[in-house]
């Protein structure tokens, strides 16, 4: 595909966010689906052989991983090998890890994804490390204390609120990218249209992680929330300023995406603790990173510096005073 249609930017930019479909095919999901099937398959006799699960009896990776988050009392012995981004965690253990493989390397970027990036920022395409794997098992697999988004309703919040002030002026786009088909069900995104135009809304630090910061419901026009409902395949663009979360997943499946960001080259990331990379550029093809191994040190480097404490890890304090906040009570 070539980008997006002046008529697609036109309804961006009024409302704040657009569904794209089509934007992978079957083959480009099933790189990745392989790539997951064989975590799983690892981890989880990682974790049988210590003791933590039980041997699995499903076959598929969704029977496999909604069985093994049922059996787990710490869902991320498992699920930290399945994200892209190391845990967002004041301390951090030197085991620390994450999905660094090539098939997500090959997803971050993907030429037809990057093409509508850059309708959007522009030619000189960054890629932001505010990114996560979102892998949600049905609700009623989940303990009714689990809040965590990457996999329960993701709550009421803006992309801009998550990074430090430091990227308050950045271009940052959201892709959020369907593995599977994201339905009303089964938890597709939710957003107030025409959110985008206002200033940053309130937003209450998170009750159980500091990171799960949210924007109470008492303050938003719920009455005009749409849900985004997308193909597997396709993509829903978020505007950083818009209001969105996501609803529960109701259904007997998994709902899984990947959420990534983009941003013009040279602007700040807001998460300057993790490591971006240049990901297109027509000043300079040469600069644009493609090795995935390369990549992948990026993060291992990244974590071996906060955990000697060479750089500060901090994520959502910018909104601790609003714990007295009424609304956030």
């Amino acid at each position: 595909m070539a980008g997006l249609t002046a008529q697609q930017l036109t309804e961006f930019d009024r409302d704040g966010y657009l569904v794209v479909e089509d934007v992978l095919d079957e083959r480009d999901l099933e790189a990745i689906r392989s790539a997951y099937r064989e975590i799983m398959d690892r981890e989880c006799a990682n974790l049988v052989a210590a003791g933590h699960l039980r041997p699995l009896r499903g076959t598929t990776f969704s029977e496999r991983y909604i069985e093994a988050l049922g059996q787990l009392d710490d869902m991320y012995l498992l699920y930290q090998h399945l994200d892209i981004s190391l845990p967002m965690l004041e301390t951090l253990e030197p085991s620390a890890t994450m999905s660094t493989g090539k098939a997500v390397f090959d997803l971050l970027t993907h030429p037809r994804l990057l093409d509508v990036a850059e309708s959007v920022i522009g030619p000189e395409i960054y890629s932001n490390p505010v990114q996560h794997t979102r892998i949600k098992p049905p609700r009623a697999c989940l303990p009714e204390t689990a809040t965590d988004a990457n996999v329960a309703a993701t709550l009421w919040h803006q992309d801009a609120a998550v990074i430090e002030p430091s990227g308050d002026d950045t271009n940052m786009l959201t892709v959020w990218l369907a593995v599977t088909d994201a339905t009303a069900e089964n938890g597709c995104l939710i957003a107030v249209p025409g959110s985008h135009r206002g200033d940053t809304t309130l937003h209450c630090p998170g009750k159980i992680f500091q990171s799960e910061i949210y924007i109470p419901e008492a303050i938003l026009d719920m009455a005009s929330v749409v849900p985004l409902e997308v193909k597997a395949g396709g993509m829903v663009l978020l505007h950083k300023m818009t209001e969105h979360g996501s609803l529960e997943n109701n259904s007997n499946d998994i709902r899984w995406s990947f959420d990534l960001r983009y941003q013009p080259t040279g602007q700040p990331t807001g998460r300057d603790v993790f490591p971006g990379f240049i990901a297109r550029s027509a000043a300079d093809p040469n600069a644009a990173l493609t090795d995935p191994d390369e990549w992948a040190e990026l993060w291992w480097e990244a974590r071996d510096r906060i955990v000697a404490g060479q750089v500060e890890n901090k994520f959502g304090g910018r909104w601790n005073d609003n714990a007295t906040q009424p609304v956030c009570a």
